[in-house]
């Protein structure tokens, strides 16, 4: 699979057992319910990734914001295991840049685990700097690294 025939939009009502069984797949501590998915997805806070069928969930994020803000908060983001190393990250993070510059943010925040040393080196390649550490911030007592990236105007072609 390529960029090209990834499709990304919002999540429906009906995608929600796949991103509750995808969040299982991705994480070992701190997922998102069912009920928490049923109701970021009312919100259209949950943008997916599809393959070329726009069948299937290859990846999904997880975007927040609060009014009267600059930010917006990438809570959670992930690819499955075998649609990674195809650009498909890159291409869903890029959209969701887009994203929230349209709504009118400077700023994209995250937290990553300190022992997550792909997402890591993904975030640092795609220009997000640490700003901040918190000790014990996941379930499991696993400490988390602050990112932020400041989003540049993107001039129109």
């Amino acid at each position: 699979m390529n960029g090209q025939a990834a499709h990304i939009g919002l999540a429906a009502l009906a995608d929600v057992d796949a991103l509750a069984s995808l969040e299982t797949r991705l994480f070992f501590t701190d997922r998102c319910s069912r009920r928490s998915f049923r109701h970021l997805i009312r919100r259209q806070a949950v943008i997916v990734l599809r393959g070329s069928d726009a069948g299937a969930i290859l990846g999904y994020a997880i975007l927040l914001t609060r009014r009267n803000s600059g930010k917006m908060r990438l809570y959670s983001f992930g690819i499955v295991e075998e649609a990674r190393r195809q650009g498909l990250a890159t291409i869903l993070l890029h959209r969701l840049e887009q994203m929230a510059r349209t709504a009118g943010k400077h700023t994209l925040t995250l937290e990553v685990g300190d022992g997550n040393l792909a997402a890591l080196s993904f975030y640092r390649r795609h220009g997000f700097i640490q700003y901040g550490f918190r000790l014990h911030y996941y379930e499991d007592g696993g400490h988390a690294i602050l990112m932020k990236k400041p989003l540049a105007e993107v001039p129109e072609p």
